[in-house]
């Protein structure tokens, strides 16, 4: 018990010096903790609006776009994520009859995918429901604004791409 207090005490002081090196000096733009917010905020807006995921939207517009089926790997290339997690939402759409899998026939272990009658049917849905969300946003934005919306974003996109890729911190 007395161990606890100390430990509470040794805490609050812990957080008060944190807190105290926390504090900004009211110049900083918060452009990337706006950016993150704002993008935090339309993802499940637009999730919600459209009635499916963002990542799972992502997937079927690569394979709605693609002349032929597309292995996993490439898939996970593309999204720069781990071939594990587009394994698992493969197979959940796999089993939801929204995409169909082909072996691949000079290599066994490979298969390709592509979207079934029915995804494809439900991409055109949801790829509708996404522009009346954009038709919705050009109400409250001036098309001047997400002219120089798009140019900002795309400039801070290709900023943080080759810095990144230059091997400086993560």
């Amino acid at each position: 018990m007395v161990n606890d207090m100390g430990n509470d005490v040794v805490m609050n002081e812990t957080n008060k010096n944190r807190s105290n090196e926390l504090h900004h000096k009211g110049d900083e733009s918060h452009l990337v903790r706006e950016i993150v917010r704002t993008n935090q905020v339309l993802m499940n807006g637009f999730s919600r609006m459209v009635g499916m995921s963002m990542s799972r939207l992502t997937l079927m517009r690569l394979l709605a776009t693609a002349d032929e089926g597309v292995g996993v790997n490439d898939l996970a290339r593309h999204l720069g994520i781990n071939a594990a997690a587009v394994t698992r939402q493969v197979k959940e759409m796999e089993d939801e009859g929204l995409i169909q899998r082909r072996d691949d026939p000079t290599d066994g272990r490979r298969s390709y995918v592509n979207l079934s009658p029915k995804g494809h049917m439900l991409f055109e849905e949801v790829h509708e429901r996404s522009h009346e969300l954009e038709r919705a946003l050009s109400k409250v934005i001036s098309e001047e604004e997400i002219a120089a919306t798009t140019a900002v974003l795309g400039t801070l996109r290709n900023f943080v791409e080759s810095y990144l890729s230059k091997g400086e911190p993560k």
